[in-house]
């Protein structure tokens, strides 16, 4: 069976004086995705934040592979093997292509940059063509695809997203969908997935986190969400 990678306990957070997250307890294993759902404003994104050191943890316990990294800034994070990408800003609107890549590994030797951006290039060819393009001249999709091969150039072992998905026509959000699945499947990655698509996301994952107003309402297999009725019908919107 799979170690776990990431883990929380009695995890309590927020901005400042306001309180959002409450007592989370969840964790993900080695090489699968974890789905985060629940209704607007129940805590998913400021959850993801917090794992990736961004917010104000009041108590509780981050634990990445074992350690314990509940006080360590983001770029500790990141250096760990920790890669957050948010819904929006993820990546240089006005730099190029070629040049996102390249603020990617900074922090790395230009020869390593060099053969990461070649081996991501293989992953994404249609970078190829864009290399010399401006981000912003990117499809909302092909932003999400960029973003991803940005954080590849680290080599992570795990991805969080959040709502990937949010905005972009079916196709492309399928592509995003399909690339999520790619990092489990082809590249052993572990994945924490936060979804305003509940189903589309339950369906592809393999656990799941039910948030409701700050708390976890479920923690479990992504399936088992899925087919509760209840649930799915009270906090998610699915027809039962």
């Amino acid at each position: 069976m799979a170690g776990v990678t990431l883990r929380t306990q009695a995890l309590n957070a927020g901005y400042g004086r306001f309180h959002i997250i409450f007592d989370i307890d969840l964790e993900v294993r080695r090489g699968e995705i974890l789905v985060i759902v629940g209704p607007n404003g129940s805590g998913k994104s400021t959850l993801l934040k917090t794992l990736f050191g961004l917010t104000k943890v009041y108590s509780g316990r981050v634990e990445f592979e074992g350690n314990d990294i509940t006080k360590l800034p983001p770029h500790a994070r990141a250096r760990l093997g920790i890669a957050y990408l948010p819904q929006t800003n993820n990546i240089f609107a006005e730099l190029t292509v070629r040049e996102n890549l390249k603020m990617a590994g900074y922090k790395l030797r230009p020869e390593i940059v060099e053969e990461r951006t070649r081996e991501v290039l293989e992953l994404f060819p249609f970078l190829k063509e864009k290399l010399n393009s401006k981000a912003k001249t990117l499809s909302g999709g092909q932003r999400q695809l960029l973003a991803m091969a940005m954080a590849l150039i680290r080599r992570p072992r795990l991805l969080m997203f959040d709502e990937p998905t949010a905005g972009l026509a079916p196709k492309a959000a399928k592509e995003v969908v399909d690339r999520i699945l790619w990092l489990r499947d082809e590249l052993g990655k572990t994945v924490i997935w936060v979804e305003q698509n509940a189903k589309l996301a339950l369906e592809k994952g393999d656990s799941a986190v039910l948030m409701v107003s700050g708390r976890v309402a479920y923690a479990g297999p992504a399936s088992d969400l899925l087919a509760d009725k209840d649930l799915g019908k009270r906090y998610l919107g699915l027809k039962g």
